[in-house]
């Protein structure tokens, strides 16, 4: 689940991903999913205890990748949800997720539209019945942002910033009904958090169009639904776990988030991934190398919803371990291998094994071999912060970065067996 930022597309803000284009509609817009819990003082729409249940089951199996199991706790809703609004909503969730190995096509991300904005015209007819009800209020903040981030991926500017504005109105209203509804604190920690990441020269614009967001207050909204949230729990500490890798360099903090998801989720390939990229920042490199041979382990046996294609993920991550530990003639033949491997899904990989290398031979003297691997990284086609790395070290060499290891380090371990 990655974060979303403004960035120039076609001379406007284009709201998108960080690191994977369009293409990371289909794994972002997860992170807009949420469980309304019912409230049993009060008669709220969704009060049947077994709505949570299903929902609860549905949205584990969806983080766990297991499309079809989620699906069928999903259309369960529509036999205890007398509204009609959720089984549509999770369904057309786990139909979108259902595309994450290739770019969604516009029919689809406008089907997935249409379908938000039914659902939300449906609410709104019943919220004028109950202005103050939390669960619907709750319901179409969600729902909003979920538009939004289509809309921003299609290039609905406008539309997405309308759809914006509406999603934290209705959070906001949301709290302001029931301070306790601490779910809604989710997607207010995205909207604050996503939003105060823009880029200083369209802020103006943003300000003007948008209610202020903070930086601070997005985390600490983030944790307090990490921590209180009835259903959103697990959401906001993956996002938390994106944030702190990503962004905020924060591995003490990713840690016991990247270890909890992972055990809970242990058929999300990603979480693997992300646990052994925090411990190898942390120079935890014996866990680091586990969990490396576990995902080998996974490939090799097609397991846990792990396929061939992520070869070229597994060789980089391998290297970056090992250019971490300081040990760079394993590392460079980790990248070499990842480089060979053809991929397009994963084409941010082979950017990140070249600046990598281009990297090892800085800190070797080898400035020449170097820059050719920085002009091979931007000559890939894809978009990655990889590629601003090799733009800045193509004017300055890249030097060592201090080292943040704040657990022991370990005696050296076996180089885990290289396919």
């Amino acid at each position: 689940m990655e974060h979303w930022a403004f960035s120039r597309t076609k001379g406007w803000p284009a709201y998108r991903s960080l690191g994977a284009g369009r293409r990371a509609c289909c794994s972002v817009i997860l992170g807009l999913l949420v469980l309304l819990p019912p409230d049993l003082s009060r008669a709220d729409p969704w009060i049947n205890m077994k709505t949570l249940e299903l929902a609860a089951a549905g949205t584990d199996h969806l983080l766990n990748l297991d499309y079809d199991l989620a699906e069928q706790a999903f259309a369960r809703l529509d036999d205890v949800d007398r509204t009609g609004l959720l089984a549509p909503f999770y369904r057309a969730f786990v139909t979108f997720a259902r595309l994450q190995d290739r770019e969604p096509t516009r029919e689809e991300m406008d089907a997935f539209l249409a379908t938000m904005q039914a659902l939300i015209a449906k609410a709104e007819v019943r919220l004028k019945q109950a202005p103050e009800e939390s669960d619907l209020l709750l319901f179409l903040g969600m729902a909003w942002g979920s538009k939004a981030m289509i809309d921003g991926a299609l290039g609905n500017y406008f539309s997405a910033y309308e759809a914006i504005k509406q999603t934290k109105s209705y959070l906001d209203a949301c709290l302001l009904h029931q301070p306790i509804r601490y779910d809604a604190y989710y997607g207010l920690g995205l909207y604050d958090y996503t939003l105060s990441r823009i880029a200083w020269f369209y802020r103006p614009l943003i300000h003007l169009a948008l209610p202020p967001s903070d930086r601070e207050r997005g985390l600490r909204e983030l944790t307090i639904a990490s921590e209180r949230g009835q259903t959103t729990r697990m959401l906001a500490k993956l996002a938390l776990l994106h944030t702190y890798t990503g962004v905020e360099k924060e591995y003490e903090k990713a840690l016991p988030l990247a270890e909890e998801l992972l055990r809970r989720f242990s058929g999300n390939p990603d979480l693997y991934f992300q646990a052994a990229l925090v411990y190898s920042e942390l120079g935890r490199f014996t866990e680091a190398l586990e969990i490396g041979r576990r995902i080998r382990s996974n490939l090799n046996h097609s397991r846990n919803h792990f396929t061939y294609e992520m070869l070229p993920r597994y060789l980089q991550l391998m290297g970056k371990i090992y250019m971490d530990r300081g040990d760079y003639p394993v590392a460079l033949d980790f990248f070499r291998q990842a480089i060979e491997q053809p991929t397009t899904r994963y084409a941010w990989v082979t950017a990140w094994a070249w600046t990598r290398t281009g990297m090892i031979y800085d800190l070797s003297g080898k400035r020449t071999d170097a820059e050719r691997s920085y002009r091979m990284t931007l000559a890939i086609r894809t978009d990655s912060i990889a590629k601003d790395l090799a733009k800045r070290h193509l004017k300055e060499p890249y030097r060592k970065e201090p080292i943040r290891w704040t657990a022991p380090v370990t005696g050296p371990e076996e180089r885990t067996g290289s396919p």
